[in-house]
């Protein structure tokens, strides 16, 4: 049996949240699993109270796995092999905390996306020791029909053409420039609308932008329109499109939901949506990021059914291929095993089905 600790910050990222979930549930006979959460109101109050808490239990845990800066402090001092995974590249500073750490401790990196394992790497982390395993989808709870009932409670209408702007509103997603490009569209024609999620730092400031613009009828904050959580995913019937409009790295989880309910998709070129994206392709992308440009993308795939079903078509193929339950499960799993044997890493690339070899994209 090998036993696991988790360990989490209050403030962790809807993906790294998924990813505990997913193994804290699903690895299965031989693991024991255990998700400590660190904040107010949470397992521990503080990462300090979490690390005193560690130290305690270290003849109780085979390994600790971590998935945020609060979780690496927390995790230190519990003496026992250590996967730290993450969403998007560590900044310098948990760069500089895990180069220390994998000097005496046997600690593996693993990363979301190849450009995260790329900049470990270039960052001075060892390459053996750096891996990558994309996050895990849970397509059961995926619905591709529109839902008009949701549409309603979010104000839409059957005729609106809502915009689904990716993920959480943080500085690098930059949905302020969805709402630039929505803007255009909408002075164009009214049925266009922005959805977003009302998650992130920056989420209010997008409804101020778009009053800014006097558009402020245009844009829906989900959470606060229904007065309750939803996740992500909950809301991809509600929406024609997603609009991706990153500057720099995300977290891959909600873009991949989005592909795998074939929802046509619009992105700007950065290169995270360049390891899952493709123009006309998969997508449709543009080449500067900027509000013109992708009304431009918006308009020209709307009207353009053929092209919508041949790109949404691709999009869900290459997301059941690249982002399974199993997958993520199995890799982890073996992860886990060559750690406690003592051996040197390898994750198993486990090779994608015939959908995606048929549509030419392949690893």
């Amino acid at each position: 049996m090998i036993r696991i600790v988790h360990l989490m910050g209050r403030e962790a990222s809807f993906e790294q949240q998924r990813g505990v979930m997913a193994l804290a549930r699903g690895l299965g006979e031989g693991f024991e699993s255990e998700v400590v959460r660190i904040g107010s109101g949470e397992s521990c109050r503080s990462w300090l109270a979490a690390a005193r808490m560690m130290r305690r239990r270290a003849g109780q845990m085979d390994l600790v796995h971590v998935w945020d800066g609060v979780g690496l402090a927390a995790g230190i001092g519990a003496g026992v092999p250590m996967v730290v995974s993450m969403d998007v590249p560590p900044g310098r500073g948990m760069t500089r905390w895990l180069r220390a750490v994998m000097a005496y401790r046997d600690v593996q990196v693993v990363a979301s996306t190849a450009t995260a394992r790329r900049i470990c790497v270039e960052r001075g982390m060892a390459l053996q020791r750096c891996h990558m395993i994309r996050p895990a989808v849970d397509f059961g709870a995926i619905a591709s029909r529109r839902d008009a009932g949701l549409r309603r409670e979010l104000g839409f209408t059957d005729e609106d053409y809502v915009m689904l702007a990716v993920g959480e509103s943080t500085p690098p997603a930059n949905h302020e420039l969805a709402v630039w490009a929505s803007g255009i569209l909408n002075v164009l024609d009214r049925s266009y609308k922005l959805l977003a999620w009302g998650r992130g730092g920056k989420s209010g400031k997008l409804a101020r932008f778009a009053r800014s613009l006097k558009q402020g009828e245009m844009i829906r904050l989900a959470e606060r329109t229904l007065g309750r959580p939803m996740d992500f995913e909950k809301l991809l019937p509600a929406a024609d499109l997603l609009l991706y409009t990153a500057r720099g790295a995300q977290p891959t989880l909600p873009l991949a939901m989005g592909m795998a309910a074939g929802l046509p998709i619009v992105s700007t070129v950065t290169y995270t949506s360049g390891e899952l994206l493709e123009d006309h392709h998969n997508a449709l992308m543009t080449p500067k990021a900027t509000a013109r440009m992708l009304a431009q993308r918006v308009m020209s795939l709307r009207y353009d059914s053929g092209l919508q079903w041949e790109l949404s078509d691709r999009a869900r193929v290459e997301a059941f291929e690249y982002f399974s339950t199993s997958r993520f499960l199995e890799q982890y799993r073996s992860l886990y095993r060559q750690m406690m044997e003592g051996k040197e890493v390898h994750i198993p690339d486990i090779e994608p089905g015939a959908g995606t070899r048929f549509h030419g994209r392949a690893g």
